[in-house]
Order: structure tokens, then sequence, then C-alpha cells
């Protein structure tokens, strides 16, 4: 009872996932996945609107490749503005 219903948060290692800032209003995910696949195939990519607005999450398969997207998409332009990428981190409650 109560299955399915409603989204959920994805429950990945945060270690697969990364954060990016700076991402101008008007981009769509398609875009970054675009931009964010040029450097290892993405899992998944969400980019956050209003409270959470202007940031993004990607999920790669591996960690090596959540590191690679670090250092290889940090000040990349996206939207004709420099993302910033960094580790995920989970917020605290």
């Amino acid at each position: 009872k109560g299955k399915g219903k409603g989204k959920s948060p994805l429950k990945v290692d945060p270690d697969r996932k990364v954060w990016i800032g700076n991402i101008p209003e008007g981009v769509q995910w398609k875009e970054l996945q675009t931009l964010v696949d040029s450097v290892a195939k993405s899992k998944w990519v969400e980019i956050f609107r209003g409270k959470g607005k202007g940031t993004a999450a990607v999920v790669y398969a591996t960690a090596e490749e959540a590191s690679q997207a670090i250092s290889g998409l940090n000040c990349q332009s996206l939207g004709g503005q420099s993302i910033v990428v960094d580790a995920w981190e989970k917020g605290t409650k």
C-alpha cells in the first residue's frame, strides 16, 4: 500500500553523484546531459527548480567517472555561464 506514489529520492552511492551549480535559468536537462556526457556517460541528470534553482545532480555508473566529471567539467561553459562542479554532499537535517 502506498508504493509507487509520488517521487522518492534517488538512492545512489554519494561517490557516484556530482553537484553542479551556476546553471543559467532556461537550460534544459538534455542540454546539461549533452555536456556532462562529453566527459563520462551519465546515468541520471536532474536540474533543480524552486529552492535549489540553478543547481543540478548528475549520477554516474562509477565513482571514477564521477571524479573525472568533477575535474573535467568544472568551469565549463553552459548557456553562457561557467558552471561549478563538485562532489555531492548530503545536507544535514
